[in-house]
């Protein structure tokens, strides 16, 4: 296999402290599942991992966290989009106790950068760019990696609409996997940054790769209100409405994971209002509060407006967003995996939202924008890796309706594991 970049992969004594902090930071209970017939034949997509942020080589096995190359390949995986932030403030806690994440806290991602320290993007300020760029790199050096043969499947990278014609369900031979990059958070645009300034930021982002693209992380920023430290209420900044015009019309995918309900509510108006007409967004991964009433997770108001554009909602596989306890066992967790898809189906099922949908598009199936969003090697905890998507698949082959009927009916399930990605990021893309 060829090997990685050594100037996108931190070495010696900063690598080390990188791949400690991965392995710390994504937990699992099982790995290395069986590959679960209730999958067979079906194209499955993933709307976000992490495993690019970490100093480790993305397609080399490794015995911790929750995506590597040969995982991967296991997992039946047709397209994996594959995110990373620049920068993660620790939560503190302020003068009334509430725990909070703002750009106040410590940097956690310096662990992730340590060469950082002394260089010349750390005396500009420009960190954030920089890594991100980074990022980039390790995302080409990865694709490279995979042409080799000996690599556990070919990687073909999505930089155009087209490229998604080239992406088919798992066959005979080397297994291929659909790869885009995406970026959580331009924390580098101020909120006064010019239109020139933020289609300048755009156009390097898109030279280096990337696909898609969130305004902010866990954080307010420049462009907006976080999810987590604004209550919902801080909305897009004028900055914010242009990157947010500038994504949709150099039709780069406008993710919205993280983002505050005005933020979601007001990016979503851009949306359905352009000249063109309306542009799909989507959110990567999240939870429903109507499962796990948290900050981070959806109400009805943001499933409604993101799927009133055309686009997708990302259902995520982690601890933070579904709401278990660590004692449970794995059954009841993927049950709680299964109730977020059922209450966010019903949610988009209201006769209200319906009636609304067919009024606006002459067609509306709800099933159309649901898929899956597992946020690996993303900090997180999960019951499971990658290995274990297929089992989502066959937990959602499972479940009933009230009638005993079942809630994920075979064709509306290939919507959900795979082909609603497909078609949705297309869209944005065209």
């Amino acid at each position: 296999m060829t090997p990685i970049d050594p100037k996108s992969l931190p070495r010696g004594l900063p690598g080390a402290i990188a791949r400690i902090a991965e392995r710390v930071s994504n937990r699992t209970d099982l790995r290395d599942l069986p590959f679960h017939e209730a999958a067979s034949g079906l194209f499955i997509a993933d709307l976000h991992a992490d495993t690019l942020l970490w100093g480790i080589e993305p397609l080399a096995p490794r015995s911790g966290g929750h995506l590597d190359g040969p995982r991967l390949s296991a997992a039946g995986v047709g397209l994996q989009v594959f995110a990373a932030p620049t920068w993660t403030p620790l939560p503190f806690r302020t003068e009334d106790s509430r725990l909070v994440v703002n750009a106040r806290g410590f940097d956690q991602s310096h662990a992730l950068f340590p060469t950082e320290i002394f260089s010349p993007a750390r005396r500009r300020g420009l960190t954030r760019r920089s890594r991100a760029l980074r990022i980039a790199r390790r995302f080409d050096e990865m694709v490279e990696a995979s042409q080799d043969r000996k690599a556990p499947f070919r990687a073909i990278p999505i930089r155009a609409a087209e490229d998604f014609d080239k992406l088919t369900p798992r066959g005979d031979g080397r297994p291929e996997v659909g790869v885009m990059l995406a970026l959580e958070g331009v924390h580098w645009l101020r909120p006064d940054s010019t239109m020139e300034r933020v289609e300048d930021t755009l156009a390097e982002l898109h030279g280096a790769g990337f696909r898609m693209m969130a305004p902010t992380h866990r954080f307010s920023n420049g462009l907006g209100g976080s999810n987590e430290d604004s209550d919902g209420r801080i909305g897009l900044t004028a900055a914010g409405r242009r990157f947010v015009n500038a994504c949709l019309r150099r039709r780069i995918v406008l993710d919205l994971a993280h983002a505050s309900s005005a933020l979601i509510r007001e990016a979503c108006g851009m949306a359905l209002t352009q000249d063109d007409g309306p542009r799909p967004v989507i959110l990567s991964h999240c939870g429903v509060k109507a499962v796990h009433p948290i900050s981070r997770n959806l109400s009805v108001a943001d499933i409604r407006s993101i799927a009133s554009t055309g686009g997708l909602i990302g259902i995520g596989f982690w601890r933070g967003a579904m709401g278990w306890r660590d004692d449970q066992p794995f059954e009841a967790k993927m049950r709680r995996i299964v109730d977020s898809f059922a209450a966010a189906l019903a949610i988009l099922s209201a006769e209200d939202f319906v009636e609304e949908m067919h009024g606006r598009y002459g067609r509306y199936d709800p099933y159309e924008h649901l898929a899956f969003g597992s946020d690996f090697d993303g900090a997180v905890t999960t019951a499971f890796d990658t290995t274990g998507i297929s089992h989502v698949v066959a937990a959602l082959a499972a479940a009933t309706d009230g009638a005993g009927a079942p809630l994920f009916p075979p064709e509306k399930l290939a919507l959900v594991a795979g082909e609603n990605s497909r078609r949705v990021l297309r869209a944005a893309m065209s």
